[in-house]
This record gives C-alpha cells, structure tokens and sequence, in this order.
C-alpha cells in the first residue's frame, strides 16, 4: 500500500507538472498574440503588465522577462519626452537584465534585444550618447552573429541602424537596403521554437525596405 501510495504521488506530481507547463505555453501564446495584434502606435504596457505577472511567477524562464523588455523598448519610441523615455526604458532594462540572468550564456535573441535596447537609448541624445550606446549596440549585433549567425533580427537592426544614420556620417537608404533584404532572405528561412519565442521584424524589414526603394 505505502509503494502504491508513493507511485501514485508520482503520477499526480508528473500530472500537476505538465498541467502548470500547458498553462505557462497558453498564456504565453496568447500574450505574445495580442502584442503584435495592437495597432502600431499603441502602448504596449497593458500587455506588459500581464506578461510581467508571468514574469514574476517564473522566475526561471527568460522569455516572459524578455516579452516585457521589449515591450516598454518599443512603447520608449512611441514617446517624445527625454527624460519619460529613460524612465520607460529604465523599466525595460530591468527585465532585460532578468532575462539575460535566466537565459544564460550565448543566447542570440537576448543580444539582439541588447542591441535595440541601446539603439533606443541612444536614440534619445545621439551626440552625446553614442561612445557610450553606438558601443554597446555593435557588441551587441556582434555577439548575436557569433551566437547564431541565421538570426534574420540581426539584419533588420543593422538595416535601421544604416536607415536613420546620415549618409555624411555612414548611413542612409542606399546602404541599408541589403541589411534588409537580407533580413528577409533570412525569415524565409526561419522558424521560431515556439509560438511564443521571439519571431518580429519582418513586417518591419518589409516595411523598410519599400521606404528603400
């Protein structure tokens, strides 16, 4: 009796594992799904507050950290105030931060968020701010090719990043078109591991590239 009861312990303990790992994969879906279903321009901090729930509630997964991350990056551009924008990306780095802790070493899609988090910054007072954020955006990239050179995100942010420098310093339409096409040459060829991992910047890259030509 005392070895069935333990064998059924087993049972309920597997049973309860698979039923929490069911429900953490169908928030996260449906999380990542009304994302990228919001209107261009709008915030995405009411999205990011769920997510952040799941964040704090699985504190050994990256992804939900790495959801909120990118959401106040991208609600940090959609603001015109300086010193609103640190605040929002304030926020941002603290979850990128998680989600690096949990991701552990050479995790591509964590350097690309790296990347377009210092991009953001940056964005905010380029003069003076880019020893500092024009670095860590190229260490950035950089490790992210080192990690997984197939990453189509990494195309696409060197495709803004030559988009909206100056051609006197560099830049301009000319020399960002290759990144994406590139980019999409790349998404043709990429599938993410779940519905919930990280898969945006083709839309964008589509985009970009019309502006291009």
């Amino acid at each position: 009796m005392k070895k069935l009861n333990s064998f059924l312990a087993l049972i309920l303990i597997g049973t309860s594992v698979f039923a929490q790992s069911g429900k953490y994969e169908e928030t996260m879906t449906k999380l990542v799904g009304e994302i990228f279903a919001q209107p261009y321009d709008a915030m995405l901090q009411p999205v990011a507050n769920k997510m952040q729930r799941v964040a704090d509630a699985e504190k050994d997964q990256w992804l939900p950290s790495y959801w909120v991350a990118y959401c106040y990056i991208q609600d940090s551009f959609k603001k015109t105030d300086p010193a609103e924008r640190d605040q929002i990306l304030d926020v941002a780095e603290k979850y990128l931060n998680q989600a690096a802790e949990n991701a552990g070493d050479k995790n591509s899609e964590i350097e690309v968020l790296k990347a377009s988090f210092a991009s953001a910054r940056l964005s905010i007072d380029g003069p003076n701010r880019y020893q500092e954020y024009g670095e860590k955006f190229q260490r950035a990239l950089l490790l992210a090719g080192k990690y997984d050179p197939q990453n189509p995100r990494i195309s696409y942010l060197e495709g803004t990043n030559a988009f909206y420098t100056p051609e006197a310093f560099g830049g301009g339409k000319k020399l960002a078109k290759p990144h994406f096409e590139k980019a999409l040459d790349k998404f043709n060829n990429f599938t993410p591991e779940t519905a919930y991992n990280p898969n945006w910047g083709k839309v964008e890259s589509e985009y970009f590239l019309s502006q291009c030509n």
